[in-house]
């Protein structure tokens, strides 16, 4: 997929069904990280493993979303 003229590669978008294994994997990994926890984490880890959360989510969900209105 080069392009004659220019010698660029065009990029495939991520498909939806990607998108949703992906942010499904970043949930789970985040849930499991923060329910172990050993001991208490400093502030700021605590700040990054909730955006990793909520980022695995909206692309979870994003990705269904972009499933469910894809058009066959």
């Amino acid at each position: 997929m080069t392009d004659n003229q220019t010698g660029k590669t065009e990029k495939k978008p991520l498909s939806p069904g990607k998108i949703t294994l992906i942010g499904a994997g970043a949930t789970v990994l985040a849930i499991i990280n923060l329910s172990t926890g050993t001991e208490a984490p400093s502030q700021g880890v605590l700040i990054l493993e909730y955006a990793a959360l909520a980022g695995g989510l909206l692309a979870l969900v994003g990705g269904l979303v972009m499933m469910m209105t894809q058009k066959s």
